[in-house]
Parts: structure tokens; sequence; C-alpha cells
């Protein structure tokens, strides 16, 4: 599914029926990679409601999508940058969102809302988290009474919506939406900052190489960290490829072996290890993503840069 179809999915969600919960994320380091922790803040009906229209709003305002770069600008008023939520850090703050209860699974007190870093804005329904508003928080949360922000008091441990006191204070806009695997990115720069993006990116990839170097896939791997590098489309590959995990796998590698000899592909291998060189470099990051596919109706093979496997009725 292309980004421009899910955002016309997201656009025609009505979220004035879901429900909204509010959670907040703390970071910690844990071997120098980012870690987090999130818990639920109890919010009254009040504040829900006024949450639900943070989030419809900039959908509303949300018309063209165009995928992020590193060195692209910062989107217009009715645009959204795009990327997987896979090749960010997003994806292990939602791996620790999931099994919350909202009810259950709450903070323990005020000294935990100054920690974060961040909060969503969790918009379900019966089947679970349909999206999800994500915003960066300043060093300090406990801001002075401002224009556009909505103020809150926090007591008996949960929110509640008072305009009358200013303890806490929730902005009026989101950096991010997260929508079906999928971010819409607001604001480029909250986003590179709150996401750790080149940072996590690298790190990922400091995994990766010493995971294939210890089960020994490649013969040598420099050529891959010296052109992976910094740079932000190769770190997007690495990430994908270590999300994926097929290089662990020895059916899908034996399999990709016998493809490669039958199809007369540039993938080598020289005693049960994958050769790389400048050649062949840009092709074996491929077939790990899985994204060389073959077309039944052309017998034509594809490298292509999205794919949705085929759902059969019955």
């Amino acid at each position: 599914m292309s980004d421009k179809t899910k955002l016309k999915e997201l656009k025609a969600l009505d979220i004035s029926t879901l429900n909204a919960s509010l959670a907040v994320v703390r970071e910690y380091k844990k071997d120098r990679v980012s870690q987090y922790r999130v818990r639920y803040v109890p919010i009254d009906q009040k504040l829900q409601k006024r949450l639900r229209g943070i989030v419809a709003k900039h959908i509303a305002d949300s018309n063209t999508v165009e995928e992020y770069t590193y060195d692209c600008p910062e989107p217009e008023e009715d645009e959204v940058r795009s990327m997987e939520a896979s090749a960010t850090d997003f994806h292990r703050v939602f791996e620790a969102l999931l099994p919350l209860d909202p009810e259950d699974d709450v903070i323990d007190g005020v000294a935990e809302l100054v920690r974060s870093k961040a909060y969503m804005i969790v918009l379900r329904d019966k089947n679970g988290i349909r999206a999800v508003g994500y915003k960066i928080l300043p060093e300090n949360w406990k801001l002075k009474r401002s224009r556009g922000l909505i103020p809150l008091l926090y007591t008996g441990k949960r929110f509640e919506d008072l305009e009358e006191e200013n303890v806490f204070s929730i902005s009026s806009t989101v950096d991010m939406i997260y929508y079906d695997d999928l971010l819409f990115i607001l604001s480029k720069k909250a986003f590179e900052q709150g996401m750790n993006f080149r940072e996590g990116m690298i790190a990922n990839a400091n995994l990766l190489y010493d995971e294939i170097t210890e089960i020994q896939l490649f013969t040598d791997i420099s050529l891959l960290q010296e052109r992976v590098g910094n740079n932000q489309r190769y770190l997007k590959k690495v990430a994908t490829i270590r999300n994926l995990g097929h290089y662990k796998n020895p059916t899908f590698l034996k399999r990709l072996y016998e493809l490669s000899l039958a199809k007369g592909w540039s993938i080598v291998f020289e005693n049960d290890q994958m050769v790389i060189n400048e050649a062949n470099l840009d092709d074996v990051l491929t077939v790990l993503q899985n994204k060389r596919l073959h077309s039944e109706l052309t017998d034509e093979d594809f490298d292509v840069n999205n794919a949705k496997r085929l759902e059969l009725n019955g």
C-alpha cells in the first residue's frame, strides 16, 4: 500500500468514535542504546475530547505526503513526510506501548511526568490502537500559561483539564502521527531529535555488523560498513534487514543461493558465505530486504521499494 493510500485511510477515520488516552515516554540508555519506558496518565472525559480534536485537526489539514529524506525541508502546512516506523526508534516505543493497559499501567507519580521525553495521544477502538499522535517535550514540562496550550492539573494520580490551574501544559500540536506501521511527520526537526534518528540508525547498523560477523554471513563486511557509514538511505536499508531477520534463517539463505545460481544474479557465495563487492552490494541489500520479487504474470523479476503480502480468502 502506498503512503498516499495510507494517508487517505487515515483521513477517512472517524476520530470522534475512538477512545483517547494519554501516555508518557521516558528514555534511558542501556549499552549506549536508547531504551523506552511508557506509562499511561489517567485523564478525564473533557481532556479526551480535546486530545482527539488535536489529532483530528492535523489529519484534516494533511493533504499531501512525500517520503522523508534527511535533506528534505520542513513540511508545508498541508504536507507531511512519511517514513516506515520500523526504520526509526518509534517501533521500540510502540513495542513498549502495545502490551500496556490504560487502566492499569499508569505512572507512579509526578516525578515520572517531569522525567518524560515525550507524550502520546493514543487513539483506539475495540480492535486496538488505530493511530498515535506523538509530541516531543521541552526539557522542562512545567510550562507557564501561554497561547495555544491546554492547562492541566495533576492530582490524584491523573490529569484533569482545568482552566483555573496551570501545572502542566499540553501543546495544541503534535510532531508526528503513527498509522498502520507508518509515521506521518509534521515537524522534521522534532522527528529527528525525538527519534534519535541518525544516532539510532548508526547504533542499529553496528548491532547488525556484530550479528552478521558472529554468524559469518559475509567473507568481509568492510565494504558494507564503509558504504553505509552514516548515509541515511543505506542506514534505512540496514534497519529493514535487521528488523526482518532473514539473514539468520538458513532456509532463506539456501533458497537465495539456489536462485542466484539458477537466475544468474550477481550474488556470489564462497564456502557458504556471501561475497560483497562494489558491483553487487546493492543487490545483496535488496534481497536481504526481501525486495526482489517474481511476477507470475510476466515471468519477470523486479526490485521493488515496497511490497504488500497477498492475503488469500478462504
